[in-house]
């Protein structure tokens, strides 16, 4: 009886620190300063690419939108920043 009392108490202690972990990331997540901002669609199109290139992947990573281009047999990777609208950095593969 001895330890199933303490197995009992150790049991709560688990749950009321696991159901008060949950609800604080809970509350972390929903009430988060860091939120992104969308550049405006005119920054957005000035991102031109040619009437032959074809979108390979396109990623989002962080506030980083990461696109691979093939034109022709040339392929293009495009870092670009979504926070302020601007190209970040262009690769060109042979």
């Amino acid at each position: 009886m001895k330890y199933l009392k303490s197995i009992v108490i150790l049991m709560g202690l688990l749950i009321f620190f696991a159901t008060s972990t949950i609800i604080y990331i809970v509350f972390d997540r929903l009430f988060s300063k860091q939120t992104l901002i969308f550049p405006k669609k005119d920054e957005l199109q000035k991102l031109q690419l040619s009437e032959n290139s074809e979108i390979i992947n396109a990623n989002i990573s962080d506030d980083k939108l990461i696109l691979t281009i093939k034109l022709n047999q040339n392929y293009q990777i495009i870092i670009y920043d979504l926070k302020s609208g601007k190209q970040l950095y262009f690769f060109e593969t042979n």
